[in-house]
């Protein structure tokens, strides 16, 4: 089961978090780093939360007195409150009054905004915990009916979910940018969300694939979080890459959000050179047995340009790819509902993972409708073909000059 399917099949577990008031005679007046842990948990992922935040309690034995792990709480059927945690416990520092929406960007930027104003840092990061699917934006008639959009479902009153676009406007708004962005939740390391991320943070941190519904493995991420490296990504992903889930890894990677408008430029280079023609004349690129990470539709991005590039144009394209993904751990194999199964196998790809061909971020390719097997199939196409538009990347790789 992953983050983006997962039914609850258990009661609620709970935890007893520390109530005490919030002293702070002796906290450093400007902390080294501050992370952020917003937990979109009001929808079917509710029951990881106790356990996440037990061993947040345990990988924060490791943090120095300037090294602060806030964590914003939306728990189904209950009032949001936000902890820290700090040597091994829990301290109560807020309960909202109200329900909140999760889904609502605004709210994400009051919470972090609350976090900033009240914790000043050299350096600030952004954990996102709870449900996602890449860059999709549906239009407001199914998203009212309860299809997914984006990132944070929040299931309280109606059916919400953050759009990316949303997501980036309410995040630069902010006092100052974020150094990182760690996506724990499923297939939220694509092109399209990066680049709408390009001027809030510096690096995401994320898998590209459907991530287990247990998470990542906050007892050794959380300190990793906080490493004092230049390349502290590496940690991150090491740490949760570690951790081994029926039988499987989580492929995972970084993205260095300064590097994405060379990438965008590169990009459109190749698919001028090596798509037109197939657009123009055939129809759409041949996409069979590529590398794919959700609904046959979020192409590895490597993968693809492999496929279709010759070898002059997409070596020099992968110097820029190498670039704005400086890191990245590769899986052959992962915990997946939505690729090619049978009722006892849920990780029978039906393609091969290779280095050569693994990227760790995925791109949409439009693709014929009438390649969708069903209706739905069609429409789910139709749509993406449709909403891709209203991406930051689609123009930036000049995916409109393809007639996609």
């Amino acid at each position: 089961m992953t983050r983006c399917f997962l039914l609850i099949s258990c009661a609620l577990m709970l935890f007893a978090a520390c109530h005490k008031d919030h002293e702070g005679n002796d906290e450093p007046k400007v902390n080294e780093r501050v992370v952020m842990v917003y937990m979109a948990g009001d929808n079917d992922l509710n029951s990881f939360i106790a356990s996440d935040i037990r061993q947040m309690m345990s990988g924060s034995e490791q943090l120095a007195k300037n090294q602060r792990l806030i964590v914003f709480v939306d728990n189904y059927g209950r009032k949001p409150y936000v902890l820290e945690v700090a040597h091994g416990d829990t301290v109560r520092l807020k309960t909202y009054d109200e329900e909140l929406k999760t889904s609502d960007a605004q709210v994400l930027r009051q919470s972090l905004l609350w976090t900033m104003e009240h914790y000043e840092a050299n350096s600030y990061g952004l954990v996102l915990w709870g449900h996602a699917d890449a860059w999709v934006v549906k239009n407001r008639r199914a998203a009212a009916s309860g299809q997914r959009r984006a990132y944070g479902r929040d299931v309280t009153g109606s059916d919400g979910w953050m759009e990316i676009a949303d997501m980036a406007q309410a995040l630069q708004s902010l006092p100052r940018p974020l150094h990182f962005i760690f996506a724990d939740c499923c297939c939220f390391q694509c092109v399209e969300s990066a680049y709408e991320l390009r001027n809030v943070t510096d690096y995401i941190i994320g898998s590209a694939a459907e991530i287990p519904g247990y998470g990542a493995p906050y007892q050794t991420v959380v300190p990793a979080l906080f490493s004092k490296k230049e390349t502290f990504y590496e940690d991150v992903v090491n740490a949760y890459y570690d951790q081994v889930i029926e039988g499987c890894k989580v492929p995972l990677s970084v993205v260095k959000t300064s590097e994405l408008e060379n990438l965008a430029a590169a990009t459109s280079t190749v698919l001028q050179a090596s798509v037109t023609p197939l657009v123009d004349g055939v129809g759409y690129p041949d996409v069979d047995s590529l590398i794919y990470y959700y609904d046959n539709a979020q192409f590895d991005m490597n993968d693809f340009m492999l496929r279709i590039a010759d070898d002059s144009h997409y070596t020099e394209w992968k110097k820029v790819f190498d670039a704005a993904v400086p890191y990245k751990l590769m899986a052959t194999e992962w915990v997946a509902n939505h690729v090619a199964h049978d009722e006892n196998n849920y990780r029978s790809l039906d393609f091969e993972v290779t280095a050569e061909r693994y990227g760790g971020v995925s791109m949409f390719v439009a693709q014929n409708v009438a390649n969708g097997k069903t209706v739905v199939g069609q429409r789910f196409l139709l749509q993406l073909n449709n909403t891709i538009s209203s991406m930051q990347w689609y123009k930036a790789a000049n995916l409109d000059l393809l007639g996609w």
